[in-house]
């Protein structure tokens, strides 16, 4: 991941932490063209189809606008299994179950400077007495995924790609 992109995955990631701060779990996407454009979704932690309504209204403005890259960001809870499968599934679906669960935000980038190129991660965080508590930034770690079909950022990414991973014409 270039500097540019590392930025604006850090920049994408703060909002949510700060809507989560303040109690609402929205979708948030920056996208860098020749200008900033951020697209805010607090319907996307809804159910799939919801969210991928968002990110095909993401796709679309990202060929409008010519994007150079884009970073999204979601809150998620992390499942992990013991084959070291990790799945996601909305904050709705019911209360984190200890142990097994965990809170977290799922990240995706996309970037056409140097071809194109698509990074995963995932930010984990806790509670204290109910607040949200997140990883210092300066010492966060994110986790590489294989993205599987309903995670966060697929449905972006089959609208801007085309089979061969080069980015279509809308």
């Amino acid at each position: 991941m270039n500097i540019e992109t590392h930025f604006l995955v850090d920049d994408v990631v703060g909002r949510v932490q700060q809507a989560i701060r303040a109690h609402d779990q929205p979708a948030i996407t920056v996208i860098e063209a020749d200008h900033e454009l951020v697209l805010v979704d607090s319907t996307y932690i809804f159910g799939r189809s919801g969210a991928d309504a968002y990110e095909r209204r993401v796709a679309a403005e990202a060929h409008r606008v010519a994007a150079n890259r884009l970073a999204l960001a979601v809150p998620q809870i992390m499942i992990t299994y013991d084959d070291d499968t990790v799945r996601f599934r909305s904050p709705l679906a019911g209360p984190v179950h200890d142990g097994e669960e965990r809170e977290a935000i799922v990240w995706m980038a996309y970037d056409v400077e140097d071809g194109v190129e698509v990074e995963h991660g995932v930010i984990p965080y806790t509670r204290r007495s109910g607040a949200p508590v997140f990883t210092d930034p300066d010492e966060m770690v994110s986790i590489p995924l294989h993205p599987a079909p309903g995670l966060p950022g697929n449905t972006l990414l089959r609208h801007l790609l085309d089979e061969d991973l080069r980015p279509r014409r809308p």
